[in-house]
């Protein structure tokens, strides 16, 4: 699995699947974030079906779906909330990473940080 930790408690990277939540849980990772809307690849497990497997291994799922082309300034809101929350270590996903990299991107630009 490709990952890239982009902040000291948030990794990023590309689809994943239900075998690989056992990796991320084993890694100490507390919550999952899906930015890929379900109905962009219908062979990609469900984000229902991930979500289950996520809190069966003790993982919070959150699916804040970001259409490309689309604004995405009230995802990247929620990513940023589930990334304050003391104690988290987050995993976001997308088809290639880069729409959960983005995410985080716009909300440490509204912040002022670079």
């Amino acid at each position: 699995m490709d990952m890239i930790q982009i902040a000291p408690n948030l990794s990023v990277g590309p689809q994943i699947t239900e075998d690989d939540l056992s990796d991320l849980a084993q890694a100490g990772f507390t919550d999952i974030v899906c930015n890929r809307p379900d109905e962009e690849h219908p062979e990609d497990t469900p984000s229902t079906q991930m979500a289950v497997t996520a809190e069966g291994l003790g993982m919070a799922f959150h699916y804040h779906p970001i259409t490309p082309g689309e604004p995405f300034a009230e995802e990247a809101e929620k990513l940023a909330r589930v990334v304050a929350r003391p104690g988290a270590k987050v995993f976001a996903y997308c088809r290639s990473g880069a729409r959960a990299t983005n995410a985080w991107l716009l909300t440490q630009a509204d912040a002022g940080q670079t």
